[in-house]
């Protein structure tokens, strides 16, 4: 099987990054046998309601008490180890930073806070409860300089409070780590011959040829990774206030400065997005300092984390086209943001962004 190299120097086998988890279809329980699942494990009782979701099957239960939960299912060929740093890093978060919008992990009756369960399929996936967090998505609001300042700034928060921590889960292979972005170039089939996709092909040798080698001294800790406008709630009445981050399923131990490079992706489609991608950096920075170096990736990043957006979601509509809204929810998005973006000169969006951080 062919094999690539990361930016670390490590061998990683392409086929596995690509016939994994991201390949298979994700767990199917009815509602009935998710509020059983629950109650037997968890002891607790509430109405089961599925939420979309790209790889795993999560279901909101609401208990009619005042607290509703999440419970989660993880795709059967997911590594254990994954979900359980996943976990892990949720229960650090809570300890280092308690104020932190972030759920709770919730013990099951028998005090583990994961359970690895034989489902009616007969496939055995990892089972999980944490608690609902309220607040309307972010992509439901408008779009304001102040929640862009929020979003680096919180972005930022969840960095600094998980320095420091580890775990054996880490360091898996993630096609979202855009770290691995030349390994997607076989996805790019999927996207036929059009500008976008001439784009997207540009990019990915630009990113192998100048950016993948300069990846290297950049620091490294674990992320979230996934920093979108799905996974952010604010107050439904005070809009610029963040009530909530959601979705760790592709934290990773990664380069610092791709977790700002994902938030501003998700800016790279506003009206002006280097003002929009400048107000996020220089946030961040005030609360996570940033080393000159990381400024200076930050515009071949954000562009990288737009391809992988707009590859992997291609290549995985077309493999489960009964999930094809959900997969593609960014990817217009970012198509929109290859165009106002990734067209800007090089020089002097990373200007911009030094100034933004009084690096200049």
């Amino acid at each position: 099987m062919p094999e690539a190299m990361m930016t670390d120097g490590s061998a990683v086998d392409q086929d596995s990054l690509l016939a994994g988890l991201l390949a298979s279809a994700p767990p199917r329980l009815t509602p009935d046998q998710a509020q059983t699942l629950l109650h037997d494990h968890w002891g607790i009782d509430g109405s089961a309601h599925e939420i979309a979701c790209e790889r795993d099957q999560n279901f909101r239960i609401v208990t009619g008490t005042g607290q509703d939960y999440i419970l989660k299912i993880s795709n059967a060929v997911e590594d254990p180890l994954n979900t359980e740093f996943q976990t892990a890093a949720l229960r650090w978060v809570a300890r280092v930073d308690p104020e932190l919008p972030l759920p709770r992990a919730v013990a099951a009756l028998d005090g583990a806070f994961t359970q690895r369960l034989q489902l009616p399929s007969g496939r055995t996936s990892v089972v999980r409860v944490l608690s609902w967090l309220d607040g309307t998505p972010l992509h439901h609001v408008p779009m304001t300089a102040q929640m862009q300042s929020g979003i680096g700034a919180m972005t930022a928060r969840l960095g600094r409070a998980l320095e420091g921590f580890d775990h054996p889960g880490a360091r898996h292979e993630l096609l979202w780590d855009i770290r691995h972005l030349p390994r997607l170039r076989p996805l790019t089939e999927s996207l036929g011959e059009d500008a976008v996709a001439d784009a997207v092909r540009r990019e990915l040798d630009h990113f192998e040829a100048q950016v993948a080698p300069a990846l290297g001294g950049l620091r490294r800790q674990v992320i979230h990774n996934d920093m979108n406008h799905h996974n952010i709630l604010v107050d439904a009445s005070e809009q610029d206030r963040i009530t909530g981050i959601l979705d760790f399923g592709d934290m990773v131990n990664t380069h610092l400065a791709i977790d700002v490079a994902v938030a501003a992706s998700y800016l790279a489609s506003e009206d002006d997005p280097l003002g929009a991608i400048a107000r996020l950096v220089a946030s961040y920075h005030s609360v996570l300092p940033l080393e000159r170096k990381e400024v200076e990736v930050l515009r071949d990043l954000t562009v990288a984390r737009l391809v992988a957006s707009i590859t992997i979601t291609n290549w995985r509509a077309a493999r489960y086209p009964e999930n094809a809204a959900y997969i593609l929810r960014n990817n217009g998005p970012a198509r929109t943001a290859m165009a106002r973006f990734a067209t800007l000169p090089t020089q002097d969006v990373t200007r911009a962004l030094l100034s933004a951080c009084d690096m200049e």
